[in-house]
């Protein structure tokens, strides 16, 4: 059980009975202060938007070092990068969160934190419906969409996702019943290289040390079609560097580092016979 207060002005805050549980597999092993399941069906909270909404996923920082805001934001910035390349992304909105440890004599603590949207919401946002069937593969989902979120993923380097069985990967379908097919949907990027988390290391089978060494997971298409793909990241480039750089509650050197490290993914594309070194080995 918790309560959650609302300040709509210095002087007015309405408090609603709500309830937490902690999730993410792996940071509920790893966090002092795992991810949690914020769940409003029974607050009363008067607001239209959230009428259907159960619950809603509350991303804090895992532990209590400083390190560890960083990446709450940084994760925060791959979510706002990926809501530029596509309408098929989680909205989230940044929060400043108080955390009282009632067993610990009430000591404060305020951190970042973020909310991601609900998946229904971002279905309906979109005139989509959420696909839960874990038998799908590479090659049953729209081709286009795939390969744009291989490449941002590569470009992130987020190499902990898959098509099949839905591993931080959300599917949907239109609901018009169109070509469009099953589209592919990223989230939970805490094991990226662009984050950077000291507890972020990569899957063994893929043959790298670090994750912000890039690996390509996407699927074998012809040199032309990974050229168009490439071409469609580079082209919101500039967008990306802006976007970094806005974020006003980032330290000035991680934005150093991670207007580098995203450049670097730039730099790799313009290579010659990147794809052919970097792409179809990997290419599934």
């Amino acid at each position: 059980p918790a309560e959650l207060t609302c300040e709509v002005s210095d002087d007015f805050h309405v408090t609603h009975q709500v309830r937490v549980r902690p999730r993410g597999e792996i940071r509920k092993t790893i966090c002092m202060t795992p991810p949690v399941w914020l769940n409003i069906r029974h607050a009363g909270i008067e607001a239209e938007d959230l009428n259907d909404v159960i619950k809603m996923k509350v991303v804090v920082r895992c532990r209590s070092q400083s390190i560890y805001e960083s990446y709450v934001l940084r994760e925060y910035l791959v979510y706002q990068i990926y809501n530029l390349l596509s309408p098929y992304s989680f909205n989230t909105r940044l929060v400043r969160l108080k955390i009282i440890d009632t067993g610990r004599d009430n000591k404060e603590s305020v951190d970042w934190a973020f909310i991601i949207e609900p998946e229904a919401m971002m279905a309906e946002r979109n005139n989509c419906m959420p696909i839960k069937s874990d038998k799908l593969s590479l090659a049953t989902v729209n081709r286009d969409w795939m390969d744009k979120v291989a490449f941002f993923s590569y470009m992130v380097s987020q190499m902990d996702y898959s098509v099949t069985g839905r591993h931080n990967l959300k599917i949907l379908t239109s609901k018009d019943y169109s070509a469009t097919g099953f589209i592919p949907v990223p989230y939970d990027f805490d094991y990226c290289g662009f984050v950077n988390a000291t507890y972020a290391i990569p899957t063994e089978n893929l043959g790298i040390t670090h994750v912000r060494e890039r690996y390509y997971l996407g699927a074998c298409r012809s040199q032309e079609v990974h050229e168009k793909t490439i071409a469609w990241l580079e082209s919101y480039r500039e967008e990306i560097l802006d976007l970094i750089q806005s974020l006003d509650y980032l330290d000035d050197k991680d934005k150093v580092d991670l207007v580098d490290y995203n450049e670097s993914s730039y730099q790799e594309t313009e290579q010659k016979n990147f794809i052919e070194r970097r792409i179809d080995p990997t290419c599934r």
